[in-house]
């Protein structure tokens, strides 16, 4: 006889009974998440070769990297009221196979404006896949297993951004078969074909149980509002921040508030709006989107400028790079294995905990840049990455639960694109602020970089027996060089200061070459102190973010599993799937 746990609260009626194939289902619907995830970072290692290769000039390359992430941005709501409609299996192979086809365009691809537009179509594929994935784990999972899946989510979206550089770099110091950066996108092909079948063999359809039309005016309402915020945070740094996209960004406004507006009308005229407005009477799924949003602000505030730090300051190569982060990924994947667990009985406490933990991890790694400075190495990155990355696992697995765990199955398509696009919002605006911060503290440090650098340009100078007063005009020239550089932004023009730095007559033949050396060294020296104090410095606003972050986890209930409780609000209700073949034994 069926149990009373086995029936809807809201009828009665026996539950489904859990599909039997969910967690291969699961498995496959996390490589291709995994594939969405890896492509969203694998690109930026090999920018300079793509550069080089197609003659792209430095916008064009800002959009090889940026048009994934915005079309992702963009579609994610719509996608996931379609999945609804039209059913989450039929979305989801048709998202894969969109990403396989658009990764091949990538990996064939001539020229930077058809680069472009196929990082476009993979952005739309990895949005479908993305939300109906995270749809059917929703609806194919009983509430007591939900914590285990989005566990797996959540230590899967630590490490797949992560590992994106790490893969990125190898796959190109490989360079195999001479395809030089082609590889990064064409192995999606094979995994992405794996996906399908496994798709195709495990998952189950399933769909909203009421049928209703798409939301086209909410559709376009919700696009304007959403480019006309993202396009100027993606293109401002870019452009210089003209007045342009301050007007765009605050135009966004108005445009979501006529798109909330228009959604509570046609939610209450015929119950087909494109976001449910009542998700936002759910104050765990508003204090988890605002988590979110905070969150991914975080990690992608952090790894812009640490990246180029690393790079661009201390000399890194791209692998070296990729794999100096290495340890937060570890950290990451470890507590995000069971912090999804934990939290259904500690609650938001175990969000708390993590908010503090990162607090700890970035405050040590701000400690490690300051004390090694110029002669740091991954190995002195590791202990403040570690627990950088266990605080990251402690909040992305519970959150996603908790977000989702409230949401009635029939607006989980809607729910978990909001979801995912609070998390790319979170992502544009971190690399935006952030970016600019640590941009405008690099200017204003080249001066007392270049400072420090110069009593050991002076010393080498008079080893090499340069004489005063030519010595001390050359140490005079090399400063101003250097810090007009320091504030110069177009990489491609050096400053007048910079073309005669050794004036004519001061040094000999044969002083010219360890002149030159000597000139390097101080060069390499102020760069790497800049980088240094400037990263050091911006890494406090990311301190003050997690603050943040830690203060609206108190606006989460205490206990985010309600449907646990047998609570009511739909959560716990299960959605029939259309296979008829698996429908619940009769009491």
């Amino acid at each position: 006889m069926t149990q009373a746990a086995d029936r809807t609260p809201a009828t009665g009626e026996a539950a489904p009974e859990p599909d039997p194939r969910r967690w291969r289902a699961a498995a496959v619907i996390l490589v291709a998440i995994a594939l969405d995830l890896i492509d969203t970072t694998i690109v930026n290692v090999a920018l300079p070769v793509m550069q080089s290769e197609l003659d792209a000039s430095k916008a064009a390359l800002q959009w090889v990297a940026a048009s994934y992430t915005l079309t992702f941005a963009l579609s994610l709501i719509t996608v996931g009221r379609i999945g609804d409609m039209l059913g989450r299996k039929r979305m989801i192979t048709l998202g894969i196979g969109f990403f396989v086809l658009a990764s091949l365009l990538c990996g064939v691809a001539q020229s930077t404006e058809m680069l472009i537009v196929s990082r476009v179509l993979q952005g739309l594929g990895g949005a479908v896949v993305m939300t109906q994935g995270l749809s059917i784990f929703q609806v194919a999972f009983p509430p007591r297993e939900r914590a285990a899946v989005f566990g797996l989510f959540g230590a899967l979206s630590g490490v797949a951004a992560m590992l994106g550089p790490v893969l990125g770099g190898i796959l190109v110091d490989a360079d195999l078969f001479g395809w030089s950066w082609r590889p990064i996108f064409l192995v999606n092909i094979p995994v992405g074909i794996v996906a399908l079948i496994g798709v195709a063999a495990y998952v189950r359809e399933s769909k909203s149980p009421r049928t209703q039309r798409l939301d086209l005016v909410g559709v376009a309402l919700i696009t304007l509002a959403l480019l006309a915020l993202l396009y100027p945070l993606v293109q401002g740094a870019e452009a210089g921040w003209p007045a342009w996209t301050f007007i765009a960004m605050a135009g966004s406004v108005p445009l979501f508030v006529a798109f909330a507006l228009y959604e509570r009308k046609k939610a209450a005229r015929d119950g087909s709006a494109l976001v449910e407005p009542s998700l936002f009477k759910e104050r765990s799924f508003v204090a988890g989107l605002l988590v979110m949003l905070s969150f991914f602000a975080i990690i992608s505030g952090l790894f812009f400028p640490f990246t180029l730090y690393l790079q661009a300051g201390l000399g890194f190569s791209p692998l070296a790079a990729g794999l100096a982060t290495l340890p937060f990924s570890f950290g990451a994947m470890i507590t995000s294995s069971f912090s999804a667990l934990l939290a259904m009985r500690m609650g938001r406490k175990v969000l708390s905990i993590g908010m503090v933990v990162m607090g700890a991890g970035m405050t040590g790694l701000i400690w490690t840049v300051h004390h090694y400075g110029a002669d740091l190495d991954g190995w002195n990155l590791a202990p403040a990455l570690t627990v950088l990355g266990l605080g990251l696992g402690f909040v992305i697995s519970p959150v996603v639960d908790i977000v989702l765990g409230g949401v009635p199955v029939e607006h989980a398509g809607s729910g978990s694109g909001l979801l995912s696009t609070a998390n790319q919002l979170g992502a544009a605006a971190g690399v935006a602020v952030i970016g600019v911060l640590f941009f405008n503290l690099l200017a204003g440090q080249s001066g007392p970089a270049t400072d420090d650098a110069l009593p050991a340009l002076r010393s080498q100078l008079a080893k090499v027996g340069v004489v005063s007063p030519g010595r001390e005009q050359i140490v005079a020239n090399f400063s101003v060089c250097a810090k007009e550089n320091g504030k110069n932004t177009d990489e491609r023009q050096a400053p007048a200061a910079c073309r005669a730095i050794v004036p004519p007559g001061t040094v000999s033949p044969a002083q010219s070459g360890p002149v030159g050396e000597a000139l390097a060294d101080a060069a390499g020296q102020a760069r790497k102190n800049g980088f240094a104090e400037a990263t050091a410095k911006v890494l406090w606003y990311e301190v003050g973010i997690i603050v943040l972050g830690f203060f609206l986890t108190f606006a989460l209930p205490k206990k985010g599993r309600r449907h646990e409780q047998g609570g009511a609000g739909g959560a716990s209700r299960q959605e029939k799937p259309s296979t008829a073949a698996h429908k619940a034994p009769a009491s």
